[in-house]
C-alpha cells in the first residue's frame, strides 16, 4: 500500500508541475505580447525613431507590423531572426532590405507559433506590413518548399518584396529539419500612415 501512495504522490507533483510550467509558458506570451505592443506604440510616436526594446535586457525591438486581415493576423516584427527574437515574435532578416523599401525584405517565426496561419493562406491573398514612417500592402504570389543548405534567397532590388519563412512541414513531431515554406508577395501599394493623436 505504501508503495502505490508513493506513486500516487510523485504522478501527482508531476502533473503539478507540468501544468504549473504550461501555464507560465502561456503566461509569458501573454505578457510579452502586451510588452511589444506598448513598445511599437512607442516607436511609432517617437519621431527620432530610436529603438523602444519592450523590457530593459532585451537585444531585439519593434520595426514592424504585419497584418494580414483574412487570418485576424496582428503580429510585432521585430529586429533579428535568430532565436531571441522568434521566441516572442517574427523576425526581420537584418540582411535583406529593409521593410517597405526597395529590395526583398525577409521576416521568419516559428512554424508552430507565429507563422502557423502561413499553411491556410492563397495565392492573391494581402499582407500589410507597417513601419514608423509608412504601411504597404503585399499580395501573396508564390509559394515554394526549399531546402535550406541549398537554396539562397534572390536578392531582387528592383521590386519590393516580402518573403515569409517558416519550418516544414507544419506538423511535423520534431524540430530542426532543413525544409523551409516561402511565401513570396509583391508590394502592390505604399501608403503614408495617418497621423497619430497627440
Amino acid at each position: 500500500m505504501k508503495k502505490i501512495n508513493i506513486i500516487i504522490i510523485v504522478l501527482l507533483c508531476s502533473s503539478l508541475w507540468q501544468l504549473s510550467s504550461a501555464s507560465w509558458v502561456h503566461a509569458k506570451a501573454i505578457i510579452a505580447q502586451q510588452l511589444l505592443n506598448h513598445s511599437w506604440e512607442l516607436t511609432l510616436k517617437d519621431s527620432a525613431f530610436n529603438k523602444h526594446k519592450p523590457w530593459s535586457w532585451a537585444d531585439t525591438w519593434p520595426v514592424a507590423k504585419l497584418s494580414v486581415p483574412k487570418h485576424h493576423i496582428e503580429q510585432i516584427v521585430l529586429a533579428g531572426d535568430g532565436g531571441n527574437s522568434l521566441a516572442f515574435g517574427p523576425g526581420y532578416s537584418l540582411a535583406s532590405a529593409s521593410p517597405n523599401t526597395a529590395g526583398t525584405t525577409v521576416i521568419s517565426a516559428h512554424r508552430d507559433t507565429h507563422f502557423t496561419f502561413l499553411k491556410n493562406i492563397k495565392i492573391d491573398e494581402i499582407l500589410h506590413l507597417q513601419t514608423v514612417d509608412q504601411t504597404a500592402s503585399y499580395r501573396i504570389y508564390d509559394f515554394q518548399i526549399v531546402d535550406s543548405k541549398t537554396y539562397s534567397i534572390p536578392a531582387d532590388r528592383d521590386h519590393n518584396r516580402l518573403i515569409l519563412v517558416t519550418c516544414y512541414p507544419f506538423e511535423a513531431f520534431s524540430s530542426g529539419g532543413s525544409l523551409r515554406y516561402l511565401v513570396f508577395a509583391e508590394q502592390t501599394s505604399l501608403n503614408e500612415p495617418p497621423e497619430l493623436p497627440i
